[in-house]
């Protein structure tokens, strides 16, 4: 034990000066994450933005057929998300992950990769265009944690 705090008191100068450079270099990662992250909510909101900027957040005219409109920006749209999710904080990807299937799927199973018909006027669904936009507004809050 007295070795141990001789070797201490002999180093003290350059363990503080590694514990200095440490935090420095922690600091330094801690802040460009962040600036990664803020980077990466602006291209999330635009890519969902550029994808479903004529229905969402007020639409224009609402498509004839929704499933269609809807499949064909699937591909851009789940790109978007692969790459946005790295950055949504670990304990928060769960919700992420929850967001992005009740967005692309009515039926709430796995096996179902698209289903809109939560987003198709029937009779029994007369919000269907209140449900699409409460679903995108959830997935793109994820990106407001700047």
């Amino acid at each position: 034990m007295g070795e141990f705090i001789t070797f201490l008191f002999e180093h003290f100068a350059a363990i503080i000066s590694l514990l200095v450079v440490m935090l420095a270099a922690y600091l330094a990662g801690c802040n460009n994450f962040k600036i990664r992250r803020a980077n990466a909510c602006i291209v999330f909101r635009a890519a969902i933005l550029n994808e479903l900027g004529s229905i969402y957040p007020h639409p224009v005219e609402w498509p004839e057929s929704i499933d269609i409109f809807l499949r064909s920006h699937f591909i851009s749209l789940q790109k978007a998300v692969e790459n946005f999710r790295a950055y949504v904080p670990w304990w928060n990807r769960w919700r992420f992950d929850r967001a992005w299937f009740r967005y692309r799927c009515a039926t709430g199973r796995e096996v179902d990769i698209q289903c809109y018909h939560h987003y198709m006027a029937f009779d029994d669904n007369p919000d269907y265009k209140d449900t699409f936009y409460k679903n995108v507004s959830y997935l793109l809050s994820f990106a407001n944690e700047t």
